[in-house]
């Protein structure tokens, strides 16, 4: 058997990942090409043209294979990590509030930890290993199930510090569960490496380099991912890394809150039964420069918007409410306005309701407790 020398592996890494980068910019670039003139046909050709859906199947494929070349760019480029002070909870919040849930009978349950988790890491690239796991725990339930979504802190320390292969010390850790259909321990041994598909029938786009470079990324943030599974029972995937050496409460460091506020004009109704969130969110509006109507029911709500229907353009709506619940009164202002903008509020679940509303048409959903900034940015990308 051949030895390979430290240095001659870092020779063979830093080809195979400059293949891997070069791959996928040519790649990318041919896909554009078709991507283009397929586009450029479909413009001039009528829907009930025979051709009309194989040019729709080949943009979908041309997508897809745009998907797999990003897969191999951020495996080149999974060393280049630029370092920066984060809080892994507005992190993983701004993750979890872009996911499409619609038509997945997905339960969504979001524990974020109440103190900030500072850590010095790529924003960039934990966002993909995040979003890499959460994608993995999704295509692991086609049937449907729950997906746990949890940050806290931990010690880590001597004899599980050497298990893990980390030192000693304070982490973040980041843990994404589901009800999936799981795996075996054979499979476990194998999850993390290139292409690798599980039960390829029951679980055809389980494949690709998502976890490989999520593994390699975290790695290089010197952390670890622990993986638990049980075949039908379900997986668990937890990223741990190192909590900043600092004071986590002392947010010197951090951007200002007033340097990425996003500011607007329009004009928002809230909706919530609780007095104390429509003070707050009457206070945050206008500070943000919205106009603001507040309502402490369904019933009032539906009354006010009815006589300033042309004046609101957002309704910031909560779920769990006396009386009326927020799918009642979603499903009731779109009798009014098919078109209306509604932003979900609610706590740390999405539940069947928040679900049919999303489907329905409901823009998105904001998770309670939220900041000033994720609010600004919430409602600029929705009203944009």
């Amino acid at each position: 058997m051949e030895h390979i020398t430290t240095a001659n592996q870092f020779e063979k890494t830093d080809a195979v990942e400059a293949l891997a980068n070069g791959i996928a910019h040519d790649v990318n670039n041919l896909l554009t090409a078709i991507k283009g003139h397929a586009s450029l046909m479909l413009n001039n050709v009528n829907p009930t043209d025979p051709l009309y859906n194989h040019i729709i199947e080949i943009l979908s494929s041309v997508d897809k294979g745009s998907d797999l070349a990003n897969q191999l760019l951020g495996f080149a480029m999974a060393d280049e990590v630029y370092l920066t002070r984060m809080d892994a909870n507005r992190l993983v919040r701004s993750v979890v509030e872009t996911l499409n849930l619609k038509g997945k009978r997905i339960i969504l349950d979001v524990s974020l930890d109440a103190k900030p988790l500072i850590i010095k890491g790529d924003p960039k690239k934990i966002k993909q290993v995040v979003t890499a796991i959460i994608t993995n725990a999704l295509q692991a339930m086609p049937e449907g199930g729950k997906l746990s979504v949890r940050t806290e802190a931990d010690a880590i320390l001597n004899g599980t510090a050497d298990e893990f292969g980390v030192a000693s010390g304070f982490f973040c850790k980041i843990t994404i569960s589901d009800t999936g259909i799981g795996m075996e321990s054979a499979t476990l041994e194998r999850i993390f490496k290139a292409f690798y598909s599980h039960n390829h029938n029951r679980f055809p786009e389980k494949k690709g380099l998502g976890l490989t470079f999520a593994k390699k990324i975290v790695k290089h943030h010197n952390g670890v991912i622990d993986v638990w599974s049980s075949l039908n029972v379900g997986s668990s995937f937890s990223i741990i890394l190192p909590l900043a050496e600092h004071n986590h409460n002392h947010l010197d460091d951090m951007p200002s809150a007033q340097e990425e506020l996003k500011l607007g004009h329009e004009c928002v109704l809230l909706v919530d039964d609780e007095q104390r969130i429509l003070n707050v969110g009457r206070t945050i509006c206008k500070a943000l420069g919205y106009t603001v109507f507040t309502a402490d029911s369904g019933k009032k709500a539906l009354k006010l918007y009815k006589d300033k229907k042309s004046d609101i353009n957002i309704v910031v709506l909560d779920m769990i409410m006396p009386g009326m619940d927020g799918l009642e009164v979603f499903l009731a202002l779109k009798k009014l306005n098919p078109d209306i903008k509604v932003l979900l509020s609610t706590g740390y679940a999405i539940d069947e309701n928040a679900q049919e509303m999303l489907r329905q048409g409901c823009k998105g959903y904001i998770l309670k407790p939220y900041s000033v900034v994720d609010f600004s940015h919430k409602l600029r990308e929705i009203l944009e």
